[in-house]
C-alpha cells in the first residue's frame, strides 16, 4: 500500500458514520425489505453523503440499496446514477460480489429504459465476474443477499426490467 493510500484508510478508519446515520440507514433497508419505498429513499438519500464522505462499508450498499428504491418508484434516472455509483464504490472496495449484484440491477434498470445496448455491456460484465465468483466459492453468498461486508444486497426482479428471465440466465 502506498503512503497516500495508507494515510487516507488511518484517515478514514477513525471518521465512522455516527450511530444515528447508521440507525437510520438500518431503518431505511428494513423499510426498503417490507416494500415502503417512498419512505425508505428518504432515509437513504439522507444517509448516503454521510456515509461516501467517511468511506464507510455501507456507502456501496447504500447507493445500491438507494437504486432499487428509486427504480421501484420510477426514478430510473436516478436508479442508473446510483447503480453506477454502488458498483464503482464496491470496485473501489475489491467487492465482487456487490459489483456483480449492482451489474445485475443496472442491467435491469436499463432494460425498464429500453436501453437495450447498456443492458447488454452490463450483462457482460456481470457473467465475467459471476465466472470470478464461482471460481472464488462466493457467488452463493451474493445469492444470499450480502455483499463482503455483510450488507444487504436487494436485487431488482427481471420482472422490473420487463425482460425475459431466460435472457439472464448466464449471469444470474
Amino acid at each position: 500500500m502506498d503512503a497516500l493510500r495508507m494515510w487516507s484508510h488511518l484517515l478514514h478508519q477513525n471518521n465512522q458514520p455516527s450511530d444515528q446515520t447508521l440507525s437510520l440507514y438500518r431503518q431505511a433497508t428494513d423499510l426498503n425489505a417490507v416494500g415502503r419505498w417512498e419512505q425508505a429513499a428518504s432515509i437513504l438519500e439522507g444517509c448516503v453523503t454521510e456515509l461516501e464522505q467517511l468511506d464507510a462499508p455501507q456507502a456501496a450498499a447504500a447507493n445500491h440499496n438507494l437504486a432499487v428504491v428509486l427504480q421501484q418508484r420510477g426514478d430510473r434516472d436516478g436508479a442508473v446514477f446510483h447503480c453506477v455509483r454502488g458498483v464503482f464504490l464496491y470496485e473501489q472496495a475489491a467487492d465482487l460480489g456487490g459489483m456483480f449484484a449492482g451489474l445485475r440491477n443496472l442491467i435491469a434498470v436499463h432494460r425498464s429504459r429500453q436501453e437495450n445496448r447498456l443492458a447488454m455491456a452490463a450483462q457482460h460484465q456481470a457473467a465475467l465476474i459471476r465466472e470470478l465468483l464461482i471460481a472464488q466459492g462466493e457467488l452463493r453468498r451474493v445469492e444470499e443477499g450480502r455483499d463482503r461486508f455483510g450488507e444487504p444486497l436487494v436485487l431488482l426482479g427481471m420482472g422490473a426490467a420487463k425482460a425475459p428471465r431466460e435472457d439472464l440466465g448466464q449471469v444470474g
